[in-house]
C-alpha cells in the first residue's frame, strides 16, 4: 500500500489543483498509469502511479489546490476500497445577520437638482446572508424607500419625499414618468405641468449628471499567474536591477536571414529573427560568462553552458522554455528547437525538464507590436535577461550620410549583485558585434 502525494514539479511550486482524476476509486493501475492531471504553476501535467495495485481512495475532488507533499490517493491490493466521494470546498460558515449601513445622500445645491439618494446595506463579514423576506432600517428625514434581501449583495435605491411640496397633480404626473423630483424645481408658487416641462427641455437650471456606473469583470487567477505575480513582485523588490540599452543595425542580418529562407521548407526550418537572436545572446555569454551567472549566497554561480530561455506569450500567462546548450547548437537547430518548444507550451504538453534550469531569458516583443524600447525584470534564479524591441526604419549616419536603416533596440536587466555595468556593456557589444556580422552566427 502506497499514499499518492501531490508531487513538487518545480522549484516555485507549492501546490498543485487537481484538474481531473484519470482513474477511478476501484479501478487497477500499472506503475507509471497516469492517475491524475495537475495544474503547476508552469502548464498542466498528468502524474503517474509509483506502484502497481487498486485505487482504494480519492482524498479530493477536481478542482481542489493541495499543498506539496500531501497525500491526495491511495493504492493498495484493493482489500480497503473507500468510495466515499470528495466534495470540492466544505460549506461555508453562516455569519450572524448583517449589520446596514446607510449612505446619506451628498447635499445639494440650492440651485442644482437634488439625487435619489443611495443607501448600501453590507454584512459585518463582507457578505450577504438570509435572513428574512425584507429589510427594515433607520432612514434619513425625508427620504423613503425599500428593498428586499434575497442572500446576495443589494443597493437600497432612496428617494426624496416630495409629498411636503405644492404641485399640481399633472405636475406630479409628469415628473414622476421623467424621473425628476420635484424639489429640484423652483417656482413662485405651486410647481406646475409647463415648470416640470421646462426643466426636461433644459429651460431651467442645468441637471447634475448621475455618476457613471463603473462595470468591472473579476478574473480569478489561476496557478500560473498566482506564480507569475508573486515570482516577479519578489524580483523586482530583492534583485538590485541594471538596464543597459544599445542599437543594433539589422540589415546584414535581415539579408543573411533571407538567404537562409530562400530554400528552407519541409525538413530544413525557417530561421526566424528570434532564432538568430538567441544563437548572439548564446555567443556573447560565452564570451562575457560573468552575465551567464546567478547570484546564491553571496556567492556568483557562473554557468559553463547557455541555456536560454524564450518567453512564449499564453492566454493566460506567460512560460518560458529552454533552449539547453544554445551555444553548441546550429542556428537551424536552435529554430527547429524553438518551434517544438513554442507548440508544446501553447498546448499545455511542456514537461519540467523542458522549462527550467535556464541561465539566461530573452523577451521579444518585436513580432507582437512597433515598440520601440522597454526593459524586462530578471527571471527568479538568474542573473540577466534581455528584451528585444521592433525593427524600426529610422534615420542613421553611414559613412557621414544620413540613410534610412533597419535598426533594433535591445535592453539588458542584469542582477547588480553579479554583473557590474561594464559586464553588462562588454555582453551588449558583444551582442551587437555578431548581430551585425552575422557570418559569426553561422560559423
Amino acid at each position: 500500500m502506497a499514499d499518492v502525494i501531490m508531487p513538487k514539479l518545480g522549484d516555485a511550486m507549492e501546490e498543485g489543483k487537481i484538474v481531473r482524476w484519470l482513474k477511478n476509486v476501484g479501478d487497477s493501475v500499472k506503475s507509471d498509469d497516469p492517475i491524475f492531471e495537475v495544474e503547476t504553476d508552469k502548464t498542466n501535467v498528468e502524474v503517474g502511479a509509483d506502484i502497481s495495485g487498486v485505487l482504494e481512495w480519492i482524498g479530493y475532488a477536481a478542482g481542489v489546490s493541495v499543498p506539496v507533499g500531501k497525500p491526495i490517493a491511495r493504492i493498495g491490493d484493493g482489500s480497503n476500497v473507500d468510495k466515499t466521494i470528495p466534495t470540492a470546498a466544505s460549506a461555508p460558515v453562516v455569519a450572524s445577520a448583517p449589520e446596514v449601513v446607510v449612505a446619506p445622500a451628498e447635499p445639494a445645491a440650492q440651485s442644482s437638482p437634488v439625487q435619489s439618494p443611495v443607501a448600501t446595506a453590507v454584512a459585518s463579514d463582507g457578505s450577504w446572508k438570509p435572513f428574512g423576506d425584507s429589510l427594515a432600517c433607520a432612514l434619513p428625514e425625508g427620504l423613503g424607500g425599500s428593498a428586499s434581501v434575497s442572500g446576495e449583495p443589494v443597493v437600497l435605491e432612496l428617494s426624496a419625499d416630495t409629498s411636503h411640496i405644492k404641485a399640481s397633480p399633472l405636475a406630479r404626473a409628469i415628473a414622476a414618468a421623467n424621473h425628476v423630483s420635484l424639489s429640484s424645481i423652483q417656482a413662485a408658487g405651486p410647481i406646475k405641468a409647463a415648470d416640470v416641462e421646462a426643466l426636461i427641455a433644459g429651460a431651467s437650471a442645468s441637471t447634475t449628471p448621475a455618476s457613471p456606473v463603473n462595470a468591472v469583470e473579476v478574473q480569478e487567477y489561476n496557478a500560473m499567474r498566482r506564480t507569475i505575480a508573486k515570482r516577479l513582485t519578489e524580483s523586482k523588490q530583492q534583485v538590485p536591477h541594471i538596464y543597459v540599452t544599445v542599437e543594433v543595425d539589422m540589415e546584414a542580418l535581415l539579408t543573411v536571414r533571407e538567404q537562409l529562407n530562400r530554400n528552407a521548407g519541409g525538413a530544413i526550418p525557417k530561421v526566424s529573427v528570434n532564432d538568430l537572436i538567441v544563437k548572439a545572446s548564446a555567443c556573447a555569454l560565452i564570451e562575457v560568462p560573468v552575465v551567464n551567472s546567478k547570484f546564491d549566497n553571496n556567492q556568483r554561480i557562473i554557468s559553463k553552458s547557455a541555456h536560454i530561455g524564450v518567453a512564449v506569450s499564453l492566454p493566460d500567462g506567460l512560460i518560458v522554455p529552454v533552449v539547453k546548450n544554445a551555444d553548441a547548437l546550429s542556428v537551424r537547430n536552435i529554430s527547429r528547437t524553438v518551434k517544438q518548444l513554442a507548440e508544446k507550451a501553447r498546448s499545455g504538453k511542456l514537461t519540467p525538464s523542458e522549462y527550467s534550469g535556464g541561465t539566461f531569458t530573452i523577451s521579444n516583443m518585436g513580432a507582437i507590436a512597433d515598440v520601440e524600447n522597454f526593459a524586462a525584470i530578471i527571471n527568479p534564479g538568474e542573473g540577466a535577461i534581455l528584451a528585444v524591441s521592433g525593427t524600426r526604419t529610422v534615420p542613421a549616419v553611414v559613412d557621414g550620410a544620413i540613410v534610412a536603416r533597419r535598426r533594433m533596440k535591445v535592453t539588458l536587466s542584469a542582477d547588480h549583485r553579479v554583473v557590474d555595468g561594464s559586464d553588462a556593456a562588454m555582453f551588449l557589444g558583444a551582442f551587437k558585434r555578431v548581430m551585425e556580422n552575422p557570418v559569426e552566427l553561422l560559423a
